[in-house]
């Protein structure tokens, strides 16, 4: 374990930059705080570069036998509480922080489904998604332009660790979507704008769900593409669905189908 002291120490430069999207996308890394989130990343297929512990955090580490679990090149690095929290998100960290690179994605093209988030701006909602689609056994889930940042820490701690489970690529020109078509897929659209029952379509099959951004719902680029509209059905009189309610309501539709017990 090394100690940094000081503000000024590149290292501690360079990871107060990560908490900017422009440079997790430029470095393709992004942080994770708190030892179980630290701990998921370290079993993961992902690249754990770094771990910074506060001097609070270092004896829960010590204590935790983390040290075993750690990657063959993570380096562990001990700061100062108040240095410890100049690089972190949270108000009350936990007492350590992990670096982590981004990996390559494998697109599949066999039998099941994506989801597809179109524009979702709610980190949370977004979390919340991404979480749903490990669960439900998704092959992974795509984004569109205009969608929140993954990496960013709230989104994250809503993916509850399912971040390091499951694929989420991002699609900004739909080109992917439009690939898994050409393979077979169908989009399926979320619309107020239609009479098709969401409970009559054949989910057996190879789709992609869609659900749109909170307030404007599925974009025109999507709705373009895609080839069925359908509706949730509200018998409550509600106009609308949470984004990630209507999510998981129509993931776990294509479970019920599929018997995926």
């Amino acid at each position: 374990m090394e100690y940094i002291q000081s503000k000024d120490n590149l290292l501690i430069k360079d990871i107060k930059r990560l908490k900017e999207k422009k440079y997790r996308i430029s470095s393709n890394m992004f942080l994770v705080e708190g030892f179980r989130f630290a701990q998921e990343a370290l079993h993961s297929e992902f690249e754990v570069l770094n771990i910074f512990l506060s001097a609070r955090g270092e004896s829960k580490y010590i204590s935790s036998s983390m040290e075993n679990e750690l990657q063959v090149n993570t380096k562990v690095y001990s700061v100062s509480d108040s240095l410890f929290k100049s690089i972190c998100d949270t108000d009350n960290p936990q007492g350590i922080l992990a670096v982590v690179r981004n990996k390559s994605v494998d697109i599949k093209y066999d039998h099941g489904f994506y989801m597809l988030a179109d524009k979702i701006q709610d980190p949370g909602n977004m979390g919340t998604i991404i979480r749903t689609a490990h669960a439900a056994g998704a092959l992974g889930v795509i984004i569109t332009k205009g969608t929140v940042d993954i990496y960013n820490e709230k989104t994250l701690r809503a993916t509850m660790g399912s971040i390091f489970k499951i694929p989420v690529i991002c699609d900004e020109d739909l080109s992917l979507v439009q690939k898994l078509r050409s393979e077979g897929f169908k989009l399926i659209t979320s619309s107020l704008d239609t009479e098709k029952n969401f409970y009559d379509v054949n989910l057996k099959e190879k789709v992609i769900i869609s659900v749109g951004n909170e307030g404007n719902g599925i974009s025109a680029e999507v709705y373009a593409i895609c080839d069925l509209k359908i509706k949730i059905p509200m018998p409550g009189g509600a106009e609308s669905l949470n984004a990630a309610v209507a999510a998981s309501i129509m993931m776990y539709e294509v479970v019920r189908q599929n018997n995926i017990i």
